[in-house]
């Protein structure tokens, strides 16, 4: 599954960038990566990405089956620019359903990588034998993570007024968006 990676993948502006699973070296570049986010962006992840010793505990525990870590490595520099992650849970009602969260450098953001990748990850999730992917978006913050899932035919199943707030207490929409995989690409 993972054998054709990494690849190369093409930004709009023509950055080059490595596609490839995250390894346990990437540890530093990832906090890197992390620390160029803007504060309010991370805010709205799932655990603190700022924390070296978050990351140090993805690194620790890789297991593709259960979280893919995917990066966009610059192949210019080696710097991270954009990353992915498929969550799946290994046992019960939702076994086939994976969920996916993504975040791009903002020096590379409009430029497709997110799409791209977001693309790619479709493709290793039905080969994972995942039957739905969910993601869940914030409104007024991750506005171009919601048109690249929307282009890849996402649909907005559910949308949860007022439900998260950013670190000024303010209230925004969680949106939540669906995508039903095919079995293969003739399907799709």
């Amino acid at each position: 599954m993972l054998d054709a990676y990494p690849k190369v993948i093409i930004s709009k502006d023509g950055t080059a960038a490595l596609l490839r699973p995250l390894v346990p070296e990437d540890e530093g570049a990832l906090n890197d990566f992390f620390s160029r986010i803007p504060e309010n962006e991370r805010w709205f992840r799932k655990e603190n990405v700022s924390d070296p010793q978050v990351v140090r505990r993805w690194i620790r525990n890789l297991d593709y089956a259960v979280v893919l870590r995917m990066v966009a490595v610059k192949e210019a520099d080696g710097r991270i620019i954009a990353s992915l992650s498929l969550h799946r849970r290994s046992f019960g009602y939702l076994s086939h359903i994976g969920y996916i969260r993504i975040m791009v450098d903002p020096a590379y953001r409009a430029q497709r990588l997110g799409t791209w990748m977001l693309l790619d990850m479709v493709k290793l999730a039905m080969e994972m034998g995942v039957e739905k992917l969910v993601a869940e978006l914030v409104a007024g913050v991750e506005e171009a993570a919601l048109h690249a899932a929307h282009k890849l035919d996402f649909f907005k199943e559910a949308v949860l007024h007022d439900y998260v707030k950013d670190p000024e207490g303010r209230s925004h929409d969680l949106i939540i968006m669906v995508k039903t995989l095919h079995r293969d690409w003739s399907d799709f």
